[in-house]
C-alpha cells in the first residue's frame, strides 16, 4: 500500500536525475493474475443472454533496490529501459510515491494486503510470516475466477513467509546450483521472466 500524491502522463519532469556512482542489483518478482476462461463471465446490465465480458489480465512487477531515477520514463538518459518506459507511456506514471518501509518482505506484504506493518505485523525480511487472517490480492482475484501465478527472484519472498496464499502457482526456487536447499539466494530477471512465460503459455 502506497500513497499516491500526484499522477500525470508519462512525460518526465524537468528535473534532471542525479547520476549515481554505482550500479545497484535488481531483484525481479512477477505476480501474474491472469484472467482464465473462468474469469470471463456475463457483465452486469449487458444485453443478450449469451453475452460475456472479458476481464482484463493483471500483471504486477516489482523490482527490488531500483531507484526511480534509474528509469528512462523518469528522465534518465544514460540507461535503456524501453519495456518499462512503454508501460509508463501507455498508462499512468506517478511522480510522488512513498513506501512505508524499505525492506523487501514487508513492502510486498503491504502491496499484497493493502495494509501497513502496524496491521499485518511483517517488520523484517526474516522471522515473520503473513498470517491467514489478512486477505491477499491473490485471494481476491482467485475468488473472482482468475488464474493466479507468481514467480519470485529472491529469498525474502519465499513461500514460507506466507505470500503464496491465493496463488495457483508460486515458483520460488531461487537457490543457486550446488547450494543447500535452505540457503538464501536470488536469480536473475531473465530466469524469472522465463518461468513466468512458461506458466502463461496456453492461457
Amino acid at each position: 500500500m502506497v500513497r499516491f500524491d500526484e499522477a500525470r502522463g508519462a512525460q518526465p519532469s524537468g528535473n534532471r536525475p542525479r547520476r549515481a556512482g554505482h550500479r545497484s542489483a535488481a531483484i525481479l518478482a512477477v505476480f501474474l493474475l491472469a484472467a482464465s476462461p473462468a474469469g470471463l463471465r456475463a457483465g452486469p446490465g449487458k444485453p443478450g443472454p449469451g453475452r460475456r465480458e472479458a476481464r482484463p489480465n493483471v500483471l504486477l512487477i516489482t523490482v527490488d533496490t531500483l531507484r526511480a531515477d534509474k528509469l528512462g520514463c523518469y528522465g534518465n538518459r544514460n540507461v535503456k529501459t524501453p519495456n518499462i518506459d512503454k508501460l509508463a507511456k501507455n498508462g499512468i506514471l506517478f511522480t510522488r510515491v512513498f513506501a512505508h518501509n524499505p525492506l523487501t518482505l514487508p513492502s510486498h506484504a503491504n502491496i499484497l494486503t493493502g495494509l501497513t506493518p502496524l496491521r499485518h505485523g511483517i517488520h523484517d525480511n526474516e522471522n515473520f510470516v503473513l498470517r491467514g487472517r489478512f486477505p491477499t490480492m491473490a485471494e481476491f482475484f482467485k475468488g473472482r475466477g482468475y488464474a493466479t501465478g507468481a514467480v519470485i527472484g529472491a529469498f525474502p519472498l519465499d513461500s514460507r513467509f506466507g505470500l503464496a496464499r491465493g496463488f495457483d502457482f508460486y515458483e520460488d526456487d531461487v537457490t543457486p546450483r550446488g547450494a543447500p536447499k535452505n540457503a538464501p539466494g536470488e536469480r536473475r530477471a531473465e530466469a524469472v521472466v522465463r518461468v513466468a512465460r512458461q506458466w502463461l503459455e496456453g492461457r
